[in-house]
């Protein structure tokens, strides 16, 4: 329970955790479907919008847990929320290509261009900041904006430990991803386990722990219900009030 009578709701965020693994699970198995469908039409405008593919899922499924424990009640919100979901993820890729491209001294040269601890750091901080920021913007309205931008800041840094390990979890929790959704035929006809120990692998983990993780956050950031010693005063007192005044 915080200092303003809210107390944390634990189906919440069991419920916004257990939905960021199922859109990862969902795109990881609609990204090559939908990748080769796009090549198929030779559609730039396709291409291009896959990018924003794995973030559109995640922010609809949160914004439909946030429903069905009635912290969202208007679609507009939703809309809003998978919107900015979506460019969240445009700007941590762009902020992860960025840092591998250009690692200022981070890295050794001979690395550069790869996918390491560094840009795993700013993709998964740029992606995290956007989207509490987003969320506690939309569903605090409670509080000060002072307030919002403080939870943003310190739960972002989970963002950025969740990117690492995520990434680095590529030839365990990535390759058993990968299997299951080669079993399903809904990876390369000739991709092969060897092939997917490289990005495919990682992007896999990636989605499902980081996913898994910042939707816990967000169930974790969003303010709870208010207690039952607030709701008893919130009803009892102008109840209160009324009875003194006709007394």
């Amino acid at each position: 329970m915080n200092g303003n009578g809210q107390k944390r709701d634990p189906a919440l965020m069991l419920l916004t955790a257990s939905g960021g693994l199922v859109s990862a699970l969902i795109t990881s198995c609609a990204s090559f479907p939908l990748g080769h469908f796009a090549v198929s039409q030779n559609n730039r405008l396709l291409d291009f919008s896959q990018i924003f593919f794995p973030r559109v899922v995640f922010g609809a499924i949160i914004s439909g847990c946030f429903a069905l424990r009635g912290y969202l009640r208007d679609l507009w919100k939703a809309i809003a929320i998978t919107v900015a979901f979506s460019v969240a993820y445009f700007f941590s890729v762009q902020a992860a290509i960025e840092v591998s491209l250009h690692p200022f001294g981070l890295v050794s040269q001979d690395r550069f261009g790869e996918v390491t601890g560094p840009a795993s750091v700013a993709g998964g901080l740029t992606g995290a900041f956007c989207i509490i920021c987003a969320v506690s913007l939309l569903l605090n309205s409670r509080l000060t904006w002072q307030r919002r931008m403080l939870k943003a800041l310190c739960w972002t840094p989970v963002g950025a430990v969740l990117g690492v390990v995520g990434w680095a979890l590529g030839p365990s929790l990535g390759i058993a991803l990968w299997q299951i959704v080669h079993s399903m035929n809904l990876t390369p006809p000739t991709e092969t386990v060897r092939n997917a120990q490289g990005q495919p692998s990682h992007m896999f983990s990636l989605w499902a722990l980081w996913q898994a993780g910042m939707g816990f956050v967000l169930g974790l950031v969003v303010n709870g219900k208010q207690s039952n010693v607030g709701e008893l005063e919130q009803h009892e007192s102008p109840r209160i009030i009324t009875l003194m005044g006709k007394s």
